[in-house]
């Protein structure tokens, strides 16, 4: 099945930079389905942070990675109620993007259990690539810190290079690690990426 991504105008906010979990939160109160879609990613919100706990959405966006069948499932976010942390959000229509089959990818955060430092999270992202029969060159950047349900939960950025076209689109289609409903695991082109960071992002 076709793997796309799906980008929602979002008005409304601001929200806590560490938004993940309530994000999902959020989208599950109206796609209850979406606890058993593994076929659905859910990129952190997009917009512009002048603080170190709040995104605004001025222009933000939401990235939805998911199958193709999934799109009709989705649909019925737009124009939605959405509340997250007490502020209420609004999708507008989306629009489809086909994944691009580049060199080099990038995510801003990726978790293992227990891989709680550098040595062990490259091993465990290592055997996850092996699995996945990818190869490539691994970049581990910043250890950060989300909350999830409540708990702190330890990951890093990650930066993969020298993939071949197949590669870059099994690594996109499929992620790394786990908790991918909640922004982690999921891989943009780097360029794309660092433009998303640099706009907010937390620690």
């Amino acid at each position: 099945m076709p793997v796309i991504d799906l980008l929602f105008p979002v008005q409304g906010g601001p929200v806590p930079l560490d938004h993940g979990y309530l994000l999902f939160s959020a989208l599950s109160r109206h796609i209850p389905a979406l606890h058993e879609r593994t076929d659905i990613g859910v990129f952190s919100l997009r917009g512009v942070s002048n603080t170190q706990e709040l995104l605004y959405l001025g222009r933000g966006t939401l990235r939805l990675r998911c199958s193709t069948e999934a799109v009709a499932a989705l649909l019925p976010l737009v124009s939605a109620p959405l509340e997250v942390a007490g502020r209420r959000l609004s999708l507008g229509a989306p629009s489809l993007y086909a994944l691009e089959p580049v060199p080099s990818l990038s995510a801003r955060l990726v978790t293992f259990k227990h891989a709680m430092d550098e040595a062990s999270f490259i091993t465990a992202a290592s055997k996850s690539l092996a699995v996945l029969g990818v190869q490539a060159t691994l970049k581990v950047g910043r250890r950060r810190i989300v909350r999830i349900a409540g708990k702190k939960v330890v990951g890093f950025a990650l930066e993969l290079h020298g993939l071949s076209a197949e590669h870059s689109l099994r690594v996109q289609e499929h992620g790394l690690g786990g908790r991918r409903h909640m922004g982690c695991g999921l891989f943009l082109p780097p360029g794309r990426a660092a433009r998303v960071q640099s706009r907010g992002e937390a620690a």
